[in-house]
């Protein structure tokens, strides 16, 4: 019985140390594919902060400014909804170690979707004496879709690469062994964070626009690369 039960696990062992040698022999080509898209982007947040001032020697209240700038919105015919609260909170200002007064603040975060939103905006903002404002976050809304369409095309790339090499000697393409995200210059780095997907410019706009005529966005880089391991047939 001890003897049986031997061959039994000498056989199975060895079945499977031929699959894995098989496995192994088998010839195959590695190569990398890569994709880039650049986007524009169609979300911009613009930060806004208004704060107690005086204006040709009069007090410009925070209620005012924000009456202001609701109306001028209005006037360009940006829905209030795209203005949100950000924070209202008052801020302690000192000198050295000495506090020397309060300054009162309130914060809107305006969504827009377009360069000539974000002029229209900024001369607007101008025309009511309001300057603390920065664009602080640009998106895109079809990320998701660009990534995918960018994913299947570094696959396409590495496929594509492959194919044409094996040509080159006579030899055609299998089936792929191995397919990875790939960052970096080691094969076995999966990708956690291969795209920039949101840019966050550090731009103020607080000067004089009235001479301005436009604010252009850079694009930023959508880029996936993919490592795959093919069988030679």
């Amino acid at each position: 019985m001890k003897n049986l039960f031997l061959i039994i696990t000498l056989v199975t062992f060895t079945s499977i140390f031929a699959q894995v040698n098989d496995s192994k022999d088998v010839p195959f080509i590695e190569v990398i594919g890569t994709a880039t898209q650049e986007v524009v982007p169609d979300i911009i947040s613009i930060e806004i902060t208004l704060s107690e001032k005086v204006v040709n020697r009069k007090n410009y209240t925070i209620v005012e400014q924000e009456n202001n700038l609701k109306t001028k919105l209005n006037a360009l015919n940006i829905s209030l909804d795209k203005l949100s609260l950000s924070d209202s909170n008052s801020i302690i200002l000192r000198n050295k170690r000495r506090q020397t007064g309060v300054k009162l603040t309130k914060e809107f975060i305006l969504t827009v979707n377009t360069s000539e939103e974000v002029t229209s905006v900024f001369r607007a903002l101008n025309d009511i004496n309001i300057n603390e404002a920065s664009i602080v976050k640009t998106e895109s809304s079809k990320i998701d879709t660009i990534r995918r369409e960018v994913r299947i095309e570094a696959i396409k790339a590495a496929k594509e690469k492959a194919a044409y090499l094996l040509e080159a000697i006579d030899e055609e393409l299998g089936k792929p062994i191995e397919v990875k995200e790939y960052l970096g210059n080691n094969y076995g780095i999966l990708a956690q964070s291969t795209n920039t997907i949101i840019n966050r410019p550090n731009a103020s706009f607080s000067q004089d626009l009235s001479g301005f005529n436009q604010i252009n966005f850079e694009t930023f880089t959508v880029k996936f690369s993919y490592y795959i391991k093919y069988a030679i047939k």
